[in-house]
């Protein structure tokens, strides 16, 4: 993989580092979770816990089922949002062992916090919006998320299928791309570390575990369709809600998506301005979307500082809007989910047009 760096220092983001630590330092405060975060992370676990009861207790009932599954993926949510998120990025606790146990939630979801260290930590944080580097970009060819990818016939329609799409997210991830990450050693072009002994015996018994709780222990009070029905059910409610959010806050007319220069491999940016430009915050007065996503609606304060837990994004939104006002850094808030939802499927209707194809050279097939 081509290694990109940032070639320009302008002060901004230790400027907006120092007004940070101020901030924490007069305050008082501790940089990781409250008692409001542990109360959430203890209701999200409970959530999950009675859900997956009522569905195992639900006999035949069809209406139930799909009551228990849109209330486990609602938990999964909670818990991929508020807890998952926070400690792989080692914000909740200051404690590394605390972390990594809480990290292991993504593992009670079907995935893989060990992937998910390299595909989100590594590229999507140092790399966001630049094609072929950020993985989250990367999605099957039926959608166009970057200028820079080539445009298909059929992405004319993606601001209409897109939102279907979503809903594969998560059961995609579990049961055929982790596998695919791990037994290529790649995403993408990066190459990742060679997985310790430990790591890979977690990763097939992680997923022993979930497929057995998840499928074959249901099998034994439901028919299969029914455990199937409930299987697909939560995956389409959890990977719509995560794959929506997360698109959101890159997936705008309103973010940029640079281009390293051809011959150094540099952007022509500081990197925490190009974290700012690359990335949208919404709903930023909304204190219910604040606490169900995790504080992932201040996806700038996020990108400028990951290992800060989400409950102080909202205190510290202002002083990284203040600072960017005074560097004339462009700071992208939506006063609504609904209005960050319009402004991406707008911006997917772009992309399937004509408006972007000069950024690239187009392919053989496309010149034949």
């Amino acid at each position: 993989m081509k290694k990109v760096t940032f070639s320009r220092r302008v002060g901004f983001h230790v400027e907006v580092r120092k007004r940070v630590d101020q901030y924490f330092d007069r305050s008082g405060l501790s940089r990781g979770a409250n008692l409001g975060m542990v109360l959430k992370t203890a209701a999200a676990l409970m959530v999950v816990g009675a859900s997956y009861a009522l569905f195992l207790l639900s006999a035949s009932s069809i209406p139930l089922v799909i009551i228990a599954s849109f209330a486990l993926a609602q938990g999964f949510v909670l818990v991929g949002f508020n807890i998952m998120h926070d400690s792989l990025h080692n914000s909740y606790t200051s404690s590394k062992r605390l972390n990594r146990l809480l990290g292991l939630s993504l593992e009670l979801m079907g995935g893989s916090s060990m992937l998910w260290q390299h595909k989100h930590n590594v590229l999507h944080h140092t790399y966001t919006n630049i094609n072929e580097l950020d993985d989250d970009l990367e999605v099957p060819g039926i959608l166009r998320f970057s200028p820079d990818q080539q445009r298909k016939p059929c992405h004319r329609f993606q601001h209409l299928y897109a939102f279907p799409v979503y809903s594969l997210m998560t059961f995609s991830m579990v049961i055929r791309s982790d596998f695919q990450k791990y037994f290529t050693g790649k995403i993408g072009d990066y190459q990742m570390p060679k997985p310790s002994g430990a790591d890979s015996v977690l990763f097939f018994a992680a997923k022993a575990l979930y497929f057995g709780y998840m499928l074959v222990l249901p099998m034994f009070f439901h028919p299969v369709l029914h455990v199937l029905l409930f299987f697909l059910l939560v995956h389409a409610v959890l990977g719509f809600t995560m794959a929506v959010v997360f698109q959101l806050a890159h997936i705008v007319g309103d973010t940029t998506f640079p281009v390293p220069d051809a011959g150094s491999s540099e952007i022509d940016n500081e990197w925490a301005i190009h974290q700012v430009e690359t990335t949208a915050d919404f709903a930023p007065r909304s204190r219910l979307a604040t606490w169900y996503l995790g504080g992932l609606n201040f996806q700038i304060e996020h990108h400028l500082f990951p290992r800060v837990c989400h409950v102080h994004y909202p205190a510290i939104s202002r002083i990284v809007e203040a600072t960017c006002q005074e560097f004339d850094v462009v700071y992208t808030s939506y006063p609504s989910i609904g209005k960050a939802v319009s402004a991406h499927r707008t911006f997917l209707k772009r992309l399937g047009g004509p408006e972007f194809d000069h950024l690239i050279p187009l392919s053989a097939d496309a010149q034949a």
